[in-house]
C-alpha cells in the first residue's frame, strides 16, 4: 500500500490507480506461469477460480482504498478500518461458513490484533 500512499500525496491516485495495480496483478500472474511452466504443472480449475475470486474482491479492496486516500482521508484512518475490515471478515466468514469455533487462543489473537492496529493508528 505504500505505493498508493505516493499517489495520493502527489494527487495522481485518480489518474494511475489502474495502470499501478494493472502492473502488479500482470507481473503476478507472469510469475505464476512461470513458476508453473518450470515445474510443468497446471492449476487445477478449482484453483483458478478461487484465485480469481480473490484477485477480484482484492483488487476491488484496493480501488477502494486508493480512492478514499485520494479524495484526501488520511492513511492513519484508511489503512487501520481496511487492515481490520479485512480481519473482520475472514473471522466472520470462518465462523459462519465453516462453523469454525474461536477457541480462547483465537480471541487472543484477534484482541492482539485489535490492540496493535490502534497503537499503530495513534499519531
Amino acid at each position: 500500500m505504500f505505493g498508493f500512499r505516493v499517489l495520493a500525496d502527489h494527487h495522481l491516485t485518480e489518474l494511475y490507480k489502474q495502470y499501478y495495480l494493472l502492473f502488479w496483478y500482470t507481473s503476478a500472474s507472469i510469475l505464476a506461469t512461470l513458476i508453473f511452466l518450470r515445474e510443468g504443472t497446471r492449476p487445477f480449475r478449482r484453483e483458478i477460480l478461487i484465485g480469481g475470486v480473490m484477485g477480484l474482491s482484492n483488487i476491488l479492496g484496493l480501488l477502494s482504498t486508493a480512492t478514499t486516500l485520494g479524495c484526501g482521508l488520511p492513511g492513519i484512518v484508511v489503512f487501520p478500518v481496511t487492515t481490520g475490515g479485512n480481519l473482520f471478515l475472514v473471522a466472520a466468514f470462518g465462523v459462519l461458513w465453516y462453523k469454525e469455533k474461536i477457541g480462547k487462543y483465537g480471541y487472543a489473537g484477534i484482541t492482539v490484533g485489535i490492540i496493535g492496529m490502534i497503537l499503530l493508528s495513534l499519531p
